[in-house]
């Protein structure tokens, strides 16, 4: 029996669905659709555990990724450590972010946006009379009017 084995003969692997490609946790999944499972009373990040049961401990400060962008995946050969840096910018390179109206707490619809950048730019409105006639603050207004905010619209 290899050091493989060993590892897999672990209970952990038992709600594990292990097909070509990834291995997906089968217990219950947070809203995300990432693993978790209770240790002793602690609620634990599968793919997490994971990663510590084949590579070892997590550094304080790292995350554990995935290289399949798979939340249920628990393939510790899918799994990397990161920073919280590095989550960010994979996430946005690859664009899990919502963002614009599809963000669930966006005041705005891209309409609007339009509206905004129209009626700034006729010079008659400041950003804080936009603010008060849309309802949001004279910052945001700012950031929609400089293409901070809202890029694609």
């Amino acid at each position: 029996m290899d050091a493989r084995d060993i590892l897999l003969s672990y209970p952990f692997w038992s709600k594990v669905e292990r097909a070509d490609g990834c291995w997906l946790w089968a217990g219950s999944r947070n809203k995300n659709g990432y693993g978790v499972f209770w240790i002793a009373g602690k609620r634990v990040s599968a793919h997490r555990h994971s990663y510590e049961l084949a590579k070892g401990p997590i550094p304080e400060g790292k995350h554990v990724l995935h290289k399949c962008d798979n939340p249920p995946c628990v393939l510790f050969e899918h799994l990397f450590l990161g920073t919280n840096a590095d989550n960010v910018v994979a996430r946005d390179r690859k664009r899990r972010q919502a963002v614009g109206e599809n963000n669930g707490r966006a005041v705005l619809t891209a309409a609007l946006v339009a509206e905004i950048r129209a009626l700034y730019a006729t010079g008659e409105y400041t950003q804080k009379e936009l603010g008060d006639k849309f309802g949001v603050s004279q910052p945001r207004i700012s950031y929609i009017v400089n293409y901070k905010s809202w890029q694609a619209s």
